[in-house]
């Protein structure tokens, strides 16, 4: 059997002042991120003074070790593992994930104490033994490095301005998703613009989620109503829901908030406001023709979009991504918000009954293709 090789060291120096990424110490950012990689061992090394003491919540509950000279803090000879390796990244900037994942897979391969060059300056050190780091420590970028230079995209410094202005847009550019319904890519512009301004308030992803449910129930209740002037305001009104709905998920990755119950919340607000929205026109439209029985057309698209919700969240949300249909993305697309553009749209033209008719078929063509195009389902658990 294959020995498991030794898991990678990654010690975080924490600077008496760090640079901050959207109002977060940018290392505090970067021990977020190694550990979702199974394969590494975090560990900060902190002064007595602890700096990042405020954003010490963000870090709770991740496998994330102490080194320093701090109350409770291993010294780097008690914490490090000696024979294993270790990686030294600079506090003053943010790599790109997959270029700094290059750089320790070549200086692993090599084995070789090895200096990452930004610019002919070392932004990372990698040793083969970490007992050969403590005792190298002063030769830092000494000659018995092997030089690993970086592209200057590799690296985003954290030293002044600009370089902070430049790694904060790349961290807001993150924020889009490959879910985003077609329409969704349009006004995620707008939604980003709003949470770069929300993560300088104390607001909650959950209270965002919260507003943006009040608010779509609201829009669906003027939508119901007979007059043309408020079923067009409210149709207007659940258009600034979607975007809305961009920022809940957006401030959560912004703040490092993300949590397994915001997203249930997310989405469960999200299946509310719709299935309001779909009993909101025929209830509309039997206000506004009294004459006219809307039951069936409304009956079977009540029927569709709960049967098309049951087969979204058995096929797709329900399962790790791996698992997921290959045309997840495109359903998932489909299945988002972008159908408000056109409810207003056909509101202000009044001619939501078109909408009814042909959103009561598709709903369930929806449903249909989805499961037919599923590989394979899993049996419902008794």
């Amino acid at each position: 059997m294959t020995a498991r090789p030794e898991p990678l060291q990654v010690v975080l120096p924490v600077p008496e002042a760090p640079p901050l990424l959207a109002g977060i110490p940018a290392v505090v950012r970067a021990a977020r991120a190694l550990c979702e990689d199974d394969g590494l061992a975090v560990f900060l090394r902190s002064p007595a003074r602890d700096p990042i003491a405020p954003w010490r919540p963000l870090l709770s509950g991740l496998p994330v070790r102490e080194l320093g000279s701090g109350r409770g803090a291993l010294s780097p000879r008690e914490g490090l593992a000696p024979l294993a390796p270790v990686l030294v990244l600079s506090p003053q900037g943010v790599p790109e994930p997959a270029a700094l994942s290059r750089f320790a897979r070549e200086a692993r391969a090599a084995r070789r104490p090895s200096a990452w060059l930004w610019h002919g300056a070392p932004v990372a050190v990698f040793h083969p033994q970490a007992i050969r780091w403590l005792e190298d420590a002063a030769r830092v970028g000494g000659p018995e490095l092997l030089a690993c230079p970086a592209a200057p995209a590799d690296w985003h410094s954290l030293t002044d301005a600009a370089g902070v202005s430049r790694a904060e847009e790349r961290l807001y550019r993150s924020l889009r998703s490959e879910s985003d319904g077609y329409l969704a890519r349009l006004d995620r512009r707008l939604s980003i613009a709003i949470s770069r301004r929300l993560v300088e308030t104390p607001v909650t992803p959950n209270q965002l989620t919260a507003c943006g449910l009040a608010l779509g129930l609201l829009g669906a209740s003027w939508l119901a109503s007979p007059g043309y002037g408020a079923s067009v305001a409210g149709a207007l009104l659940l258009c600034f829901c979607c975007v809305l709905d961009g920022c809940d998920g957006e401030v959560a990755r912004l703040k490092l908030l993300s949590s397994p119950f915001g997203a249930r919340f997310d989405v469960a607000a999200d299946s509310v406001v719709h299935l309001a929205v779909f009993a909101a026109i025929p209830l509309h439209l039997s206000r506004l023709h009294p004459g006219l029985d809307f039951r069936a057309p409304g009956l079977l698209l009540a029927s569709g979009v709960l049967l098309s919700m049951f087969w979204v969240w058995r096929l797709i949300l329900s399962r790790p991504q791996a698992e997921r249909p290959g045309a997840s993305r495109t359903f998932e697309r489909l299945a988002s918000r972008d159908f408000l553009y056109l409810v207003a749209a056909l509101a202000a033209a009044r001619k939501l009954d078109w909408f009814l008719w042909s959103a009561a078929v598709g709903a369930h063509l929806f449903w249909i293709s989805l499961v037919a195009l599923s590989p394979s389902r899993r049996p419902l658990a008794r």
